[in-house]
């Protein structure tokens, strides 16, 4: 996240269109870390030395949101489910994204921090 991309063993990330939204799902611990916009197409080593070569699957991109946001697993939106699956995507629809920066909002939701809802570019 310090490098402003995201890295995977996994092609994820090939999928992923410059502007489009993504969050992190941290499956350790459960929680997920918004809220990104990539700041180009995914592709394989956009930055070669980047983790030592151990997640050539990459995508760079730049934080929507003032600060990183940490959301517990119990209070992850449903909306940010992939209906097929059940489970979290790394990329966010802009329904979705939109979804999260309201949910963002409602004191039930438990994150390290709160912020007003930043403008999302289009």
């Amino acid at each position: 996240m310090q490098k402003s991309l995201f890295g995977s063993n996994l092609p994820w990330p090939l999928q992923i269109k410059k502007g489009d939204h993504c969050c992190l799902y941290h499956y350790e611990v459960g929680t997920l870390f918004a809220l990104w916009q990539a700041a180009s197409d995914g592709g394989r080593s956009l930055v070669s030395k980047a983790w030592g070569g151990r997640f050539p699957f990459q995508v760079k991109v730049a934080l929507v949101t003032p600060e990183i946001l940490e959301i517990a697993k119990a209070t992850i939106p449903d909306a940010l489910l992939n209906p097929e699956t059940g489970k979290f995507d790394n990329k966010l629809e802009r329904d979705q994204a939109d979804a999260l920066l309201r949910a963002l909002q409602k004191p039930f939701l438990q994150t390290t921090t709160r912020l007003p809802p930043p403008t999302l570019t289009p």
